[in-house]
């Protein structure tokens, strides 16, 4: 029972944990993360562009600073564009998943039209909460809807529907893939049965042409 029960805690520290990045994007390089979430599922985050600058630049950090411009972007299992931005400095991003699936975020640190200098690589810090964690209990504080307490307890109790709801998911997924799978056994079955006949057929030719071909050479 003990292990269960830190089993349960885990999960819900897994579900309210939020993703956070940082990486760096050099100039006309696009980097794309991929997450993937379950349909009806709420996505919340946020990103911040900062300036990495050399110490031994030849240009002042002004100039280089104005030639910079950073392109995100958000874009659905479909391809559908959920989030643009064209000159990003720092930003906040919602969405619910529509469709479950994979969803990029792209970063593109591309060079202003007539840029005179070069800019230098940059770094962004990226944060994508999803599911119970996403969703913002500040106003039932506020407002006196809620003690908070009673908050807390709002909280895992959407946790705890989050972890069903991601277990129906996978279930959902684990079935897909082992009706797939029996599929694609019984294709491979048949197709071996049908190769076994195949050989057996081109023996049996052969060796009834042989036959023929000895015999009307008088060899046998």
């Amino acid at each position: 029972m003990r292990s269960i029960v830190i089993v349960c805690l885990l999960a819900v520290i897994a579900i309210q944990a939020a993703h956070s990045f940082m990486f760096e994007v050099r100039p006309a390089e696009e980097k794309c993360l991929v997450e993937e979430f379950r349909r009806d599922t709420l996505v919340k985050g946020s990103y911040d562009i900062s300036d990495k600058l050399s110490k031994n630049i030849a240009y002042p950090t002004e100039l280089i600073m104005q030639s910079m411009q950073m392109k995100v972007y958000i874009r659905d299992a479909h391809g559908s564009l959920l989030h643009d931005n064209q000159d990003a400095k720092s930003s906040n991003f919602a969405f619910t998943a529509h469709e479950a699936g994979e969803y990029l975020f792209c970063f593109l640190d591309a060079y202003r039209p007539h840029a005179s200098v070069m800019p230098l690589s940059r770094t962004v810090r990226l944060e994508i909460k999803s599911g119970a964690e996403a969703h913002d209990y500040t106003d039932l504080i506020t407002k006196g809807t809620l003690k908070p307490s009673e908050v807390e307890l709002k909280k895992i109790e959407d946790s705890v529907d989050s972890i069903k709801n991601e277990l129906m998911y996978m279930k959902g997924r684990e079935e897909t893939m082992r009706n797939t799978n029996e599929s694609t056994n019984s294709r491979v079955a048949w197709l071996a049965i049908f190769c076994i006949f195949v050989l057996i057929g081109t023996a049996t030719f052969q060796i009834t042409y042989l036959k023929r071909y000895f015999k009307q050479r008088k060899l046998i």
